[in-house]
């Protein structure tokens, strides 16, 4: 048993777009920003929107995943027809990992220690100071417990200290019928053993088809050239000049 476990968590998610399944199939792992670039990868294969955010708060060298099922960045992606998938990866593997903990959204949050403010306060329920953080953590195995018991209804980042390799009872979670066709195409290419499920959409989700089909092309690309490393697909630049309906305003509140 292991901190996540004990608190009677059964996986630990890292949301990725799914035309970045390929790359993270083909590795067996999910890798932090400087694998990322060691591997080849260019900054465009991060998230234009919180990879400076990242780097600038001191967060930049860990891998990213959440405790939290239905995250505001998953909605954001689904209302606009951006295929998206879950990696659901077994407590036992994140447990054995080296982590930290952060209860605040470390791209968004506005309140920082910078330029002589304070920032967050240290607390039990957020954590400590550590050099180089802008947002506290909980790093020791009491910061994580406290952090923990005290958060129940708040997203909690779960930061891995380099990259994840991923076991061999890893699913994939997709929230379409074609989205998950998709996933056990790539899976079955690359002899990946994952399981593939499809989940109910935490908002309304109709696959864009211009979008889908950049997502087809990108993905055969990856697949018949294990060294290509990707041509800047980014939604986030994308969602700039999308515009959601109605409807898709209301699922996203």
């Amino acid at each position: 048993m292991g901190i996540l476990s004990d608190h009677g968590i059964a996986d630990v998610r890292h949301y990725s777009p799914l035309h970045y399944l390929p790359f993270i199939a083909r590795s067996r792992s999910i890798m932090c920003k400087p694998s990322l670039a060691a591997a080849g990868f260019n900054p465009s294969h991060n998230r234009s929107m919180s990879r400076g955010q990242d780097v600038a708060r001191g967060f930049g060298s860990y891998l990213h995943l959440t405790l939290d099922p239905k995250p505001p960045i998953l909605k954001d992606k689904l209302k606009y027809g951006f295929p998206h998938v879950a990696i659901a990866v077994p407590v036992a593997a994140v447990d054995t990992a080296a982590t930290s903990l952060c209860r605040f959204n470390v791209a968004m949050t506005r309140k920082l220690k910078r330029d002589g403010k304070p920032g967050h306060a240290e607390s039990d329920r957020n954590g400590r100071d550590y050099a180089g953080h802008e947002i506290p953590i909980g790093r020791s195995p009491a910061e994580k417990r406290a952090m923990l018991a005290l958060n129940t209804k708040t997203m909690i980042e779960v930061l891995v200290h380099g990259d994840l390799l991923l076991p061999d009872d890893t699913k994939i979670i997709c929230y379409s019928s074609p989205d998950c066709a998709a996933a056990q195409n790539i899976l079955a290419r690359l002899g990946c053993p994952w399981n593939v499920e499809v989940a109910t959409a935490p908002c309304h989700y109709s696959r864009n088809p211009v979008h889908s089909q950049s997502v087809a092309d990108f993905v055969a690309q990856s697949l018949a050239d294990e060294n290509w490393r990707g041509n800047g697909l980014e939604f986030d630049n994308l969602r700039r000049n999308a515009r959601p309906s109605a409807l898709e305003k209301l699922c996203s509140r």
